[in-house]
């Protein structure tokens, strides 16, 4: 499972199984399955609205890191041109 998936899973899900796939999960939710148990604020929607909202805050969590790691990219790119220019001075 990927850190974006199972931070969006921790985010709204008390409890899971821990060696189901991420889809795997979903599927639980929105099915209604026992073996998965939804946080407090959720516990009133349905499992198709719960899988959406798990599914928003992963994408959101893929964006951020992606935006991240461009960030880290650009800056070390950034930082090598600086020494670049500093070692024709």
């Amino acid at each position: 499972m990927r850190h974006a998936e199972r931070f969006a899973l921790n985010q709204w899900l008390w409890d899971y199984p821990d060696d189901a796939s991420y889809d795997a999960v979903l599927q639980m939710v929105r099915g209604g399955d026992e073996g998965v148990t939804v946080w407090e604020p959720l516990d009133r929607s349905s499992g198709h609205e719960v899988a959406n909202v798990i599914e928003d805050t992963k994408m959101t969590v893929e964006r951020m890191l992606d935006d991240l790691l461009y960030g880290v990219r650009l800056s070390d790119k950034t930082e090598e041109e600086s020494r670049e220019e500093g070692a024709m001075e």
